[in-house]
């Protein structure tokens, strides 16, 4: 099984591929509900969540560094800076952002907050409740993932400015890889809680076609360690998004 998984205000929603194609799709309210469900046969599980955290420095990871470069000047932005692991484990964005002032010379925006939870509901069931799953569960961003199967070229519309034009488009890029895609959106759609949104769904399938072998072999941004990394690397988690070719 191959899945592909994008948080929402309801929780997760997980698209499940396996090798002929489009399985399902299915909302969860947390992640170890969903590994109870799909672990034991999931090859590869990509989930729109920063994984590798610094512990002590506001330094960009290479992963978002490198994400940011392909994505620009259309989609660099939708790569938001990532709090340091102590801060996105506070229960307030003051005390939050109080910790990512005093461990780091830096400080913590809101729209880093808006994701803190589930990086933190993330970080510990990796860290803490299930190590195995590393490995299985792998970060990857939406957009890098549509950059890649666009032939290196980043979406032009906006999913906040432009979000029924960027809904389509976004489709058009899914469907030159499996034309039964549109279907399978409808799908999913319909048959999921009314709380989650458009672009999570089309986030969470980018995903799982990337996991899938309807894609080429995973790659991994970056391809090496930058030698002029300033930042504390982690020995917890590995810092990386993985995406597909064609």
């Amino acid at each position: 099984m191959y899945i592909g998984v994008d948080g929402c205000s309801a929780g997760w929603v997980a698209v499940q591929f396996d090798e002929d194609g489009y399985e399902g799709t299915d909302l969860y309210e947390d992640i170890q509900e969903l590994w109870t469900v799909h672990g034991h046969a999931a090859e590869q599980i990509l989930i729109d969540v920063p994984i590798g955290l610094r512990e002590n420095s506001n330094a960009k990871r290479p992963c978002d560094d490198a994400a940011r470069k392909k994505l620009s000047p259309n989609r660099h932005s939708s790569v938001f800076p990532v709090p340091v692991r102590a801060a996105v484990h506070e229960g307030s964005y003051e005390d939050a952002k109080k910790t990512q002032e005093k461990r780091t010379d830096g400080s913590l925006g809101v729209q880093s907050w808006g994701i803190a939870d589930k990086i933190a509901e993330l970080d510990s069931f990796l860290c803490e409740t299930e190590p195995d799953a590393v490995g299985t569960i792998r970060e990857a961003h939406p957009e890098v993932c549509f950059w890649a199967l666009n032939d290196e070229s980043a979406t032009e519309y906006s999913k906040t400015g432009k979000p029924a034009a960027a809904f389509w488009e976004r489709i058009g890029i899914l469907e030159a890889i499996d034309e039964a895609i549109i279907d399978d959106v409808r799908d999913a759609s319909l048959n999921l809680d009314a709380k989650v949104g458009n672009d999570d769904v089309i986030d969470a399938f980018a995903l799982a076609l990337i996991a899938s072998p309807k894609t080429g072999p995973p790659r991994t941004l970056p391809d090496e360690w930058p030698d002029n990394d300033t930042g504390d690397p982690t020995d917890k988690l590995p810092m990386e998004m993985v995406y597909a070719y064609p």
